[in-house]
């Protein structure tokens, strides 16, 4: 359970008890008027001071290392709280704040912490994530290639990788990569360090952890040295088994079972520690989200080796954002991936939130009607959202394909549903679980 306190008076003690001419005196209590919010998070469901709440999720996609931009975003929040926002997500990348790639921010981080301050105040809540990992638009910092030019995905062909899959072009990390994983704990510690964490809802570990879903990853020394010392603590080192010493890796051995269920489980490996970062600023009590994307069934290897094995492993999360929760090639639920994520709940016991990574953005769902935006938000219901609903990216820009309100705040046709009926869309979601 998680606990926060405003208080509407200045604190005029550092310890607690203050020493007087009188002797020691007992902390001042909230004056009248001063608010608390207890929150907690059990059977999938939020509740803030013991009343169930059907999330509304913002993710406006801003650099928040600029001051500008944060001060631009605290002043529309008022029309956030307008279009009845409650968690405002904060998505942080690495390269905004720390240009030469030690982990150590660059850029000052009060602007973030008063955005925090800022967002609670207004009576919502603030979730903070990363983007750490230079597929899918994030980048690595140019410093740190500098520090380890050795920390490039290679895949089976041999080759240095770039993010040709999302048309980003940025040059990809290998995870398997010990410095870099050290380095962006480093970085996430830092974040968590600046910000007032008893006022965050959740924290997400990197966005959309993934291999590739076009390109085979990894097969660096870094992997292979990793998968080498998994055989050897698996007793399963045979020759049969390891990974080939030349390129190129035959197929093969890119489908071959023990090397996906290491992918997986490394994979997984990842996301626990980036997890174990939060926590170790945050407390052990604090809210993990994490996504899990299972794509079209063509790709879910080469993006997450088995599936099952990385969800069975992923012991640090509470809530399990999915994606894709609609099949954008087939049109229609992507079922698979719910059920995997039930599986795994019930043969290891887990409680899970079950949520979804973007239940809409503005780019992915404009080709659909009315009716048929209706009922996707429908399936989340089906497939047991009681959590909340996510939306990126909440900015208002008429031009900009990929944002959910036009430059007057008037929502795009996305949107408009939920926005225009959103106490009709809780009612149905609270009488439907």
């Amino acid at each position: 359970m998680k606990t926060a306190m405003t208080f509407l008076y200045l604190l005029c003690i550092t310890t607690l008890y203050a020493c007087t001419s009188e002797g020691p005196v007992e902390p001042n209590k909230p004056e009248p008027g001063a608010t608390e919010r207890v929150w907690e998070i059990k059977d999938g469901r939020f509740y803030e001071n013991g009343n169930r709440k059907f999330l509304k999720i913002a993710k406006p996609l801003r650099n928040f290392a600029d001051r500008e931009q944060v001060n631009q975003l605290i002043d529309q929040l008022d029309v956030f709280k307008s279009k009845r926002y409650d968690v405002i997500a904060l998505n942080c990348y690495w390269h905004h704040f720390d240009s030469d790639g030690d982990g150590v921010p660059d850029k000052p981080l009060e602007p973030l912490a008063t955005l925090v301050e800022a967002i609670y105040e207004k009576g919502m809540y603030p979730s903070l994530s990363v983007e750490t990992y230079s597929v899918g638009g994030g980048n690595i910092p140019a410093g740190f290639w500098t520090r380890h030019p050795d920390a490039y995905a290679i895949n089976h062909r041999g080759e240095q990788v770039k993010d040709s899959e999302y048309g980003f072009n940025t040059t990809v990390i290998s995870i398997f990569h010990e410095g870099y994983r050290q380095t962006v704990h480093r970085f996430i510690k830092h974040l968590a360090e600046a910000v007032d964490t008893g006022k965050i809802l959740y924290f997400e570990t990197t966005v959309e952890p993934q291999y590739m879903g076009e390109v085979e990853l990894c097969y660096s020394e870094s992997a292979r040295q990793a998968y080498q010392a998994w055989l050897i603590a698996n007793a399963l080192d045979a020759a049969g088994n390891r990974m080939p010493a030349g390129f190129p890796i035959p197929s093969s051995f890119l489908e071959h079972p023990l090397w996906n269920t290491f992918r997986a489980q490394f994979l997984a490996k990842w996301v626990n520690e980036d997890a174990d970062a939060y926590r170790a600023v945050a407390g052990q009590d604090a809210y993990v989200a994490v996504d899990f994307l299972d794509a079209h069934e063509s790709t879910t290897r080469r993006r997450v080796g088995d599936p099952v094995e990385f969800l069975t492993h992923l012991t640090a999360a509470n809530i399990i954002q999915v994606n894709w929760h609609w099949d954008l090639i087939e049109k229609k639920p992507n079922q698979k991936a719910y059920d995997r994520v039930r599986q795994v709940m019930a043969d290891q016991g887990r409680d899970w939130v079950i949520s979804e990574h973007m239940t809409f953005n503005g780019s992915d769902f404009t080709a659909y009607g009315d009716e048929q935006l209706k009922a996707i938000l429908r399936n989340t219901i089906r497939q047991g959202t009681g959590f909340g609903w996510e939306f990126t990216n909440v900015s208002n820009s008429t031009s900009d394909p990929f944002s959910l309100y036009n430059n007057d705040w008037t929502p795009k046709r996305v949107i408009r549903s939920v926005d225009y009926h959103w106490d009709a869309w809780v009612k149905e979601v609270l009488a439907g679980l």
